[in-house]
Parts: C-alpha cells; sequence; structure tokens
C-alpha cells in the first residue's frame, strides 16, 4: 500500500500550477502520521525495504525507523505531490474520512469526495492553490484554471459524460453550487450548451469545455465548436481534454491549434 516506488503524474499535462508559498512541515508530518497509523505490519515492512532499511521488528520500531529514515518530509514540492497520490489511492472510504478528520476536513462525501479533498488540502498547503475567498463576485480564468488543472481524474471513463460528475463536485466544493452550473446556454436562445459555466448566473464566468475525441473527425468537430464558445467566453474558457482514445501526436496538434486561438487546456489522464 505505502509503495515509494510508485510516482503518479500531477493531474495536468499542458498545464502547470505555480507554487506561492514555502514547505508546510507539520502538514506533512500529519499526513506521515496518518499514513503510518493506518499501515499493517506487512506494510511497514514493505515501506522499509523501499527505504533501505532494516524490515524486521516491531510495529512500534517499524514506525520509528520509518520516521528516521523516510524523506516524506523533505520532498520538494514538485515530488510530494505525486508522492501523496500514491498514498491515498489504495485506501478505503473511512481510512480517507479518517484521514480528513485528521486535516480538519470534512468527512461526509464518496471515496472520490474524500480523495479530492485531501489533494486539494495538498495544494493549498503546499502552496500550488490559493484559497478562494467567500462570495467572490468576478470570476476570471486566472481564478478557476488552477482549480481545473489541480484535480486528479480517478476513474477513466468511455464518454465525455463519465467526467461531469466528480468535476461539478469539485468545483462545487471550491466555488460554491450558486456558481456551478452545468449544460450552460453559451448565449440567450441559443441552443449550443458549455459543459460547465463557472460564476453566477447570467454573469461573465469562466467556460469549462470537456472533450474526448475519438478520431479526426471528433478533433475537428470540436475545433470548429470553439469559435462559438470563444464568442461567449473570450479568454475565459477552458478546454479539459480526455486523450484516452487519441495517439500523442493527434493530442499534440489539437492542444497546439486551441493555443492558437487563444484557448488554454488541461490534459486529463485517469490514473
Amino acid at each position: 500500500m505505502l509503495d515509494l516506488r510508485l510516482r503518479l503524474p500531477i493531474p495536468s499535462d499542458a498545464v502547470t500550477a505555480g507554487p506561492h508559498a514555502g514547505l508546510d512541515i507539520e502538514f506533512r508530518k500529519t499526513l506521515l502520521e496518518c499514513y503510518l497509523s493506518l499501515a499493517t505490519s506487512p506494510e511497514l515492512s514493505g515501506w522499509l525495504e523501499d527505504i533501505g532499511q532494516d524490515p524486521k521488528g516491531s510495529v512500534d520500531d517499524k514506525t520509528r525507523r520509518i520516521r528516521e529514515h523516510t524523506q516524506y518530509l523533505s520532498m520538494s514540492r514538485e515530488t510530494f505531490p505525486q508522492q501523496t497520490l500514491s498514498y491515498l489511492s489504495p485506501y478505503t472510504a473511512d481510512h480517507l474520512a479518517e484521514i480528513c478528520e485528521a486535516l480538519g476536513l470534512q468527512t461526509d462525501g464518496t471515496k472520490d469526495d474524500l480523495f479530492r479533498r485531501i489533494y486539494r488540502e495538498v495544494g493549498y498547503r503546499e502552496g500550488w492553490l490559493k484559497r478562494v475567498p467567500p462570495a467572490v463576485e468576478s470570476f476570471d480564468k486566472q481564478l478557476v484554471l488552477p482549480f481545473v488543472t489541480w484535480y486528479p481524474v480517478r476513474k477513466k471513463g468511455e464518454y465525455e459524460s463519465d467526467y461531469y460528475e466528480s468535476f461539478d463536485g469539485e468545483m462545487m466544493e471550491v466555488f460554491g453550487e450558486e456558481c456551478v452550473h452545468h449544460e450552460y446556454p453559451v448565449a440567450h436562445g441559443s441552443t449550443l450548451k458549455i459543459d460547465f459555466h463557472i460564476g453566477r448566473p447570467q454573469q461573465p464566468g469562466v467556460g469549462v469545455e470537456f472533450k474526448r475525441p475519438a478520431n479526426n473527425s471528433e478533433l475537428q468537430r470540436a475545433l470548429g465548436q470553439m469559435d462559438q464558445y470563444l464568442a461567449a467566453y473570450g479568454p475565459n474558457l477552458i478546454v479539459v481534454l480526455m486523450p484516452d482514445a487519441i495517439n500523442k501526436a493527434q493530442e499534440t496538434l489539437f492542444v497546439e491549434a486551441l493555443r492558437g486561438k487563444g484557448i488554454v487546456t488541461a490534459v486529463k489522464r485517469s490514473e
């Protein structure tokens, strides 16, 4: 369960968030103690083997040895989120709820809700995300993009709609239910709808459109839609690309074509 060799990518390939603050050692210590308290004796032994230490002894001996030799507390900000993803991924909903409680977070919701909540806290405490103040009135790409970039995709979907629920829940926790609107008409009387409008209804906001193209025809059709979305959102348009069904060359061409239109793309690969 606690495999130090596993390295999962920070969930964005086209956009990278930037740090704003230093390391939060107390936060890291809290997470480490959660991992140690949830690990079984064999898991602790495996952890010790991974870091080149003696795996024998009592549970107390093993946890002490891990505390003395783990690099988790001193990892770089770039490495720490990846390692945290690998630690969190195997846990049950009950385990994740325990970690949420230790961090002072809400403990309700699904396993996916709890996972994302903890990982978002990593973003806050490690300086990758800035907390959104209450009652935000003005929504723009600068405010919304870091959260779109950061949230992890936990399950691979067959259709674009398979990704909506988790994204909807994530954005509602960050910005509030009243500021997240699914299937939002891009203009009065228009039949064209954008997947998500982040902001207050009938006011300027940020448009987020999901795309999971399966072939060149769908890629071209997706590009054709963008001019209409741009007319409504201008620079405050974000495309979330799920590239599972296309090859790397198609992905690159699509992202470059969007960049040429002034559209930022967050590329998401499921774990």
